[in-house]
């Protein structure tokens, strides 16, 4: 008999997708942010800032996802 392997439902895989999303989106914008702390010139600091907010919608996009799977997961 051969073993078995049981595979995920497609709405878990979905969901441990975006926790993945949200996890790695707020690693970077915490990367960037020490970075424009430790950056000295105004320009580099004011580029890493924008690279922090744009990480920090990422964040956002994929959290708000992640609600509206749920959602839809509860209400099938």
């Amino acid at each position: 008999m051969s073993p078995t392997y049981r595979m995920l439902h497609a709405a878990t895989r979905r969901r441990e997708a975006e926790f993945a999303e949200v996890a790695q989106a707020l690693a970077a914008a915490r990367c960037a942010a020490r970075l424009a702390g430790l950056g000295t010139g105004e320009f580099v600091v004011r580029e890493l800032l924008l690279s922090v907010i744009d990480e920090i919608n990422r964040a956002e996009r994929a959290v708000a996802s992640l609600v509206s799977t749920v959602s839809r997961d509860v209400v099938a």
